[in-house]
C-alpha cells in the first residue's frame, strides 16, 4: 500500500499528501511557501496569503465565480481528442494546464483557468500570445525550477495571477490538482478528460512526450483510487457530480475506478 504523506518536505516518492491537515496549518504550508516564494517583491505584487485545511493561496484574486458552477479540466492524455465545441460550452468554466497552447484545437479556445507548470517557458511567444488574447486566470504552484523574478514581471503587465499550494500532492498530475482547486473554490460539478496515465507515448498537447521514468501502473491506479476518496469524503462532492470522462478510451488506465469505488460507497 502506498504512504499517504510525503516522509519528510525534501523528499519525492509515491505519496497523495504532503502532509496531514494538522502539521500543514501548523507549519508546513508556511515552511513550502517560504522557500519557494520568499521574496517581499512576491508580497508585493500577489499580496498575503490565507492557509486552510486543504490550501495555501494569495489573497490578491476572488474565486466566487465558481461557486455552485460547473468545471471540466482538460488534461493532455489521449483521451482529450474527443472533446468538441458542444463539450466545451456545456460547463460553467474550462481549466487546463501546461502545454496545452500549443494543441490545434485548444490553442483557439478559451481556457478559464490556466495551471501552469515549471516545463512553461513564460516568456515564449505562444504561451504570451494565448494569454493576451484569451485572457485566462493563471496559477503558479512552487517550482524548483522557475526563477521568483519571471513571477514578479509577468505579474506587472498581466494582473490575473495567483500563488497557491495543495495539501494534495502525488504524481497524478495537475489534472487532480486543478479538480480539487475547483471544488476548494466552490464547484458543484467536475468532470475530468486527459487524465489517461502513460499507456502510450500519445500526447495530446505535445506530440510523442514521453512518460515519466517512474511509470507504474498499479500505482498510479491505487493513487486514482485515493485521489477520487479524498475529493468526495474529505471535499464533500457528491459522487454523481464527479466524472472521469476518459474511462472508456482505449489508452486510459483508470478503467472501472469510479464504479469499483461507488459498489464500495466510499
Amino acid at each position: 500500500m502506498l504512504p499517504l504523506y510525503r516522509e519528510h518536505l525534501g523528499l519525492g516518492g509515491w505519496f497523495s499528501f504532503n502532509c496531514d491537515k494538522k502539521e500543514w496549518k501548523n507549519g508546513y504550508a508556511n515552511e513550502l511557501y517560504r522557500i519557494f516564494f520568499n521574496s517581499p517583491l512576491i508580497e508585493k505584487y500577489y499580496g498575503g496569503r490565507t492557509i486552510s485545511d486543504e490550501l495555501l493561496i494569495t489573497n490578491n484574486l476572488s474565486h466566487d465565480a465558481l461557486k455552485d458552477s460547473s468545471v471540466l479540466v482538460i488534461g493532455g492524455g489521449p483521451s482529450s481528442e474527443s472533446i468538441t465545441d458542444e463539450v466545451l460550452e456545456s460547463y460553467d468554466y474550462i481549466f487546463s494546464c501546461n502545454h496545452f497552447f500549443k494543441n490545434e484545437y485548444l490553442k483557439d479556445k478559451k481556457i478559464d483557468v490556466f495551471l501552469v507548470g515549471d516545463e512553461v517557458d513564460i516568456n515564449s511567444r505562444e504561451f504570451v500570445e494565448y494569454i493576451k488574447k484569451h485572457q485566462p486566470v493563471l496559477g503558479f504552484e512552487h517550482s524548483g525550477r522557475r526563477e521568483l523574478s519571471t513571477l514578479i514581471e509577468l505579474k506587472k503587465w498581466y494582473p490575473t495571477a495567483f500563488i497557491y499550494i495543495t495539501r494534495y500532492f502525488s504524481r497524478l498530475g495537475y489534472v487532480p490538482r486543478a479538480a480539487i482547486l475547483a471544488r476548494l473554490f466552490g464547484a458543484s460539478r467536475i468532470d475530468l478528460i486527459g487524465l489517461d496515465g502513460f499507456k502510450t507515448k500519445n500526447h495530446y498537447f505535445e506530440n510523442k512526450k514521453s512518460p515519466p521514468p517512474f511509470n507504474d501502473e498499479e500505482k498510479f491506479r491505487e493513487q486514482m483510487r485515493i485521489f477520487l476518496s479524498y475529493i468526495i469524503n474529505d471535499l464533500k462532492i457528491s459522487s454523481d457530480n464527479i466524472h472521469n470522462l476518459s474511462e472508456n478510451h482505449d489508452d486510459n488506465i483508470y478503467k472501472g475506478i469510479m464504479k469499483e469505488m461507488n459498489n464500495e460507497k466510499i
